[in-house]
């Protein structure tokens, strides 16, 4: 070599991510003499500074001996966090690359990103966040991306890259070499029929029912408030049997989401039944919304095109509650770090669930509970809260006349029927996956004519119950549901009547 003469390093690109979104790391390696060591430069966690250990062993039992030399490995951008054992698999072939081990006959490091955590004896093991990793290699223009076999059900998920998943370094360096490929079947996207609850096993509350389906319909969050065993939770847990199936660019969504929040599994490799998160009452508030130290997706998140069941709402702590008011008025949520900043979808219905008191039997006539005790326990709901909530259903328990009563009951499929015909004018008038519950102010104004004594009357009856300006947007959009399961263009008195009722039980 002349000197002053410039080395070329090869490149090997891999990716991290911060919240959902991810960004391309370049890893270089640079092998001389000197004092034996093994060094990581570029902020990297503690799982990537233990990276060298693995790799060492990895590459030593695939037949691959590292002599005692002066190792440095480069992530870059430098100036970024990075965290996680991706880095693994592409330090691993920087460091063969480096000793002249490995021939690129075919520029595989120029097109290909890598990802990948190594085991010691060389196995390449499954990685968060990899539908990410194959969703930049995508919008970077790379040709395909290594991954390991056990992501290769979500990295398939994504259309025009090409996925090579690998079982351990001989896998990958095959391919890298001859261009060997494993095979493996694409998942396939046709949902399965599954047993769930229904809606027929739950007597009699008619009235809770169309609140239900109203609430499906237009993705309107909901609360049930009534005694116990008067069937709260069996309404609650029935809710996402008359929700329609997921599209798919809600599919990859929710996919994206749980792989971030290392909540992929061979059994479970992506999320295509729409996600129901029934968080206990003493769930934290990181928990709830997300965060910790590496920032992760919270319940809240997690429940994304899909419910939050929030059971005995009142007995959840004050902070974690009052914390889902951004996130019920926004559809994500903001998690703000000394160095970074994140945002994660929270894009949910809430059907929430409560007692009207401590004893629960305050609209059965028996309550024993004093005036304060009641004020107090319903003040557990704060007002914001309640305006964010569409739907308030009172419900008490059944007599004993309906408890025998052999009437057959409308099953989810019918109500879903319905359901899916709503969302379908929802899709025509707003596009995919939108529904009432987001419409925009000009939306609101353009699709929500109401006639003028119509208008008169709904501002008058609003005034008495005094309930807040941000409901009367609610109510509109709320009889706009109404009128789209009934197939009308035109809002009416009957819609607008049907909608207050909703509201004239909240307390």
């Amino acid at each position: 070599m002349v000197k002053g003469e410039v080395v070329m390093k090869k490149k090997i690109f891999t990716s991290s991510y911060l919240g959902l979104e991810s960004y391309l790391v370049e890893v270089e390696v640079d092998i001389s003499r000197g004092l034996p060591m093994f060094s990581i430069v570029g902020m990297g966690d503690t799982a990537i500074l233990e990276s060298k250990f693995r790799v060492k062993a990895a590459l030593k039992n695939s037949n691959y001996e590292i002599a005692p030399q002066k190792i440095v490995v480069n992530l870059s951008p430098a100036g970024i966090k990075k965290e996680g054992a991706q880095f693994d698999l592409p330090i691993a072939l920087g460091i063969i690359l480096e000793m002249k081990l490995l021939k690129d006959k075919r520029d595989i490091f120029k097109n290909y990103l890598f990802v990948g955590e190594l085991s010691l004896d060389g196995e390449v093991k499954g990685v968060s966040g990899t539908i990410n990793s194959v969703i930049l290699a995508k919008e970077k223009g790379f040709k395909g991306i290594v991954v390991p076999y056990e992501n290769r059900n979500e990295a398939s998920l994504i259309d025009g890259v090409d996925i090579v998943a690998v079982k351990n370094v001989s896998d990958v360096i095959n391919f890298i070499e001859n261009g060997v490929k494993l095979e493996f079947e694409k998942i396939n996207l046709v949902k399965t029929e599954e047993d769930i609850l229904d809606f027929s096993d739950v007597k009699g509350q008619y009235f809770a029912k169309r609140a239900m389906e109203i609430s499906a319909a237009g993705g309107h969050n909901i609360l049930l408030i009534g005694s116990p065993g008067s069937g709260k939770s069996m309404l609650a847990k029935r809710m996402i049997g008359i929700l329609p199936e997921m599209t798919e660019s809600e599919i990859i969504e929710s996919t994206k989401i749980y792989s971030v929040a290392g909540e992929l599994s061979e059994k479970n490799p992506i999320i295509s039944k729409r996600p129901v998160r029934m968080p206990h009452h003493s769930t934290t508030l990181a928990a709830m919304v997300g965060g910790g130290k590496k920032a992760l997706p919270g319940e809240i998140s997690l429940a994304s095109n899909g419910i939050l069941i929030l059971d005995e709402m009142s007995e959840f702590k004050h902070s974690v509650l009052e914390a889902l008011r951004q996130p019920l008025e926004d559809g994500y949520v903001s998690i703000t770090r000394a160095m970074y900043r994140v945002e994660f979808r929270s894009n949910f219905i809430l059907v929430g669930t409560s007692n009207p008191c401590p004893c629960g039997n305050l609209y059965e006539g028996n309550c024993k509970c004093s005036a304060t005790e009641i004020e107090r326990y319903t003040k557990k709901l704060s007002g914001p809260i309640l305006d964010r909530i569409d739907l308030v259903i009172q419900i008490k328990r059944l007599s004993e006349e309906e408890l025998v009563n052999d009437k057959k009951e409308e099953s989810s499929a019918d109500i879903r029927k319905r359901v899916i015909k709503a969302r379908e004018i929802q899709t025509k008038r707003y596009g995919e996956a939108k529904t009432n519950s987001k419409m925009s102010q000009e939306e609101l104004k353009k699709y929500c004519i109401i006639k003028e004594e119509d208008k008169r009357f709904l501002i008058s009856a609003l005034e008495n119950l005094q309930i807040s300006a941000r409901v009367y947007d609610k109510i509109l959009k709320i009889a706009r549901t109404i009128a789209d399961l009934a197939g009308e263009k035109e809002i009416s008195r009957k819609h607008l009547l049907e909608a207050i009722s909703f509201k004239n039980n909240r307390k």
